[in-house]
C-alpha cells in the first residue's frame, strides 16, 4: 500500500478507474471521427501524425485530403479545437493500452533493446519453480507413473517420458523377457504419455485396474455417453487405452470399456511440517518430490473399476463389486 498526502494509494482502485476512464475514451474516439463524417482511410491517415498542425495527407483522393485541410487549415484556432480533442483522445488510449501491456500476459522482456509481446504467457517467476503449465504436468505425470510402476510392477523395466507436444501414447517393447535372460536388466520398455494423464486419469483414481487377471495401467480415459439407469447408480463410464505386462514385456490394449464407482473422492492441500514450514525432500520418492515442486500434496480417488472389451461384462461385474463393498462396509 502506498501513502500520498496522508491518505492511502490503491493501485486496484486506480486500474478500475483507468478502466472506466479507457472505455469513455474508446467511445468518444469512435463517434467523434463519425460526428466528422471520416471514413476509414481519413482516419487512419489522421491518426499517422502525432500533431494534425503538421499533418499532410498521404494515399487519399483529393476530395478526403480537401475535406481535412478544410479543419485543418482553419484561421480561427478554435475551429481546430474539435479535432485536436479527438487526436489527443487517441494518444490517450494508446497511453493506457500501453500501460496495460506492460507485465501482462502477453508481455516479454526485451530482447536486442526492443519490446517483444507474445500470445501466450511465459510463467517464469514463482509458478511450479518456474515451469510453463505444461512442464508443471510433464513433471507431475512422470513422477507419479514412475512411482506406480516402482510400486505394482517393480521387477518391469520401464522408461517413462511425457512431454507437452504429446496427445498419443506410445509404447516400444523391450527386446527380451525377464525369463530365461539373465541380462534383462540392460533391456527397458519405454513408454510415452501425454501431460494431461496426471489430471484426466491419476487424479481421477482411475489409474489402477486388473485386467485379464493382471494388474494393468491405464494411460488414458475419455468420458463415454450410457443409459441413464447406469449413471442413476453413481458409475461413471469411459474409454480407455491400458498397458499390460507379461514377462518384463508390455503390451497396449486400445477402446476398452471402464466402468468407474468412486468410493472416496481426490485430495489437493498445501503440505506443511509441525513448524508450519515446508515439507524437505529425502529420497526419490514421487510424491515427496512432488511436494518439493509447490509444497503440495496430491492424494488421488479412489475407486471401485472393471475394464473389459465388452460393455455389458463390465456392467455385471461392476454391480457384483460394489453391492459387495458397500456390504462389506456396513459390515454385514
Amino acid at each position: 500500500m502506498i501513502y500520498t498526502l496522508g491518505k492511502k494509494f490503491d493501485p486496484k482502485s486506480q486500474d478500475v478507474k483507468d478502466q472506466k476512464i479507457l472505455e469513455s475514451y474508446l467511445n468518444f474516439l469512435n463517434e467523434g471521427y463519425k460526428s466528422f463524417g471520416f471514413n476509414v482511410k481519413q482516419k487512419a491517415s489522421i491518426l499517422e501524425s502525432y500533431n494534425y498542425r503538421s499533418y499532410k495527407p498521404k494515399d487519399l483522393s483529393q476530395e478526403d485530403a480537401d475535406q481535412i485541410t478544410m479543419i485543418v487549415n482553419h484561421k480561427k484556432h478554435y475551429v481546430n479545437h474539435g479535432l485536436d480533442s479527438i487526436i489527443n483522445c487517441h494518444h490517450a488510449v494508446k497511453d493506457f493500452r500501453k500501460e496495460r501491456k506492460y507485465k501482462s500476459a502477453i508481455y516479454s522482456n526485451k530482447e536486442d533493446g526492443k519490446k517483444v509481446f507474445r500470445k501466450e504467457r511465459v510463467y517464469d517467476h514463482g509458478f511450479f519453480n518456474g515451469q510453463a503449465v505444461n512442464s508443471k504436468y510433464s513433471t507431475l505425470t512422470e513422477l507419479f507413473a514412475r512411482k506406480w510402476w516402482d510400486d505394482k510392477q517393480q521387477r518391469t523395466n520401464i522408461k517413462i517420458s511425457s512431454d507437452a507436444l504429446r496427445s498419443e501414447t506410445s509404447i516400444q517393447q523391450a527386446p527380451k523377457g525377464r525369463g530365461g535372460n539373465w541380462d534383462y536388466y540392460d533391456c527397458h520398455n519405454e513408454l510415452s504419455i501425454s501431460p494431461s494423464w496426471f489430471k484426466n486419469v491419476f487424479m481421477k483414481g482411475l489409474a489402477t485396474t486388473v485386467y485379464k487377471s493382471k494388474t494393468a495401467f491405464v494411460v488414458s480415459a475419455k468420458p463415454l455417453q450410457v443409459a441413464d439407469r447406469i449413471t442413476a447408480n453413481g458409475l461413471v463410464a469411459y474409454t480407455i487405452d491400458l498397458v499390460t505386462c507379461h514377462d518384463g514385456i508390455i503390451d497396449l490394449e486400445k477402446d476398452l470399456y471402464y466402468l468407474v464407482y468412486e468410493s472416496k473422492p481426490l485430495s489437493i492441500v498445501t503440505a506443511h511440517d509441525d513448524w508450519g514450514g515446508n515439507i524437505p525432500y529425502r529420497g526419490h520418492n514421487a510424491e515427496e518430490k512432488a511436494k518439493v515442486q509447490n509444497n503440495i500434496k496430491y492424494t488421488p480417488a479412489e475407486t471401485i473399476n472393471c475394464a473389459s472389451s465388452n460393455f455389458r461384462r463390465a456392467e455385471n461385474v461392476m454391480n457384483g463389486r460394489v453391492q459387495k463393498t458397500l456390504l462389506d462396509a456396513m459390515g454385514v
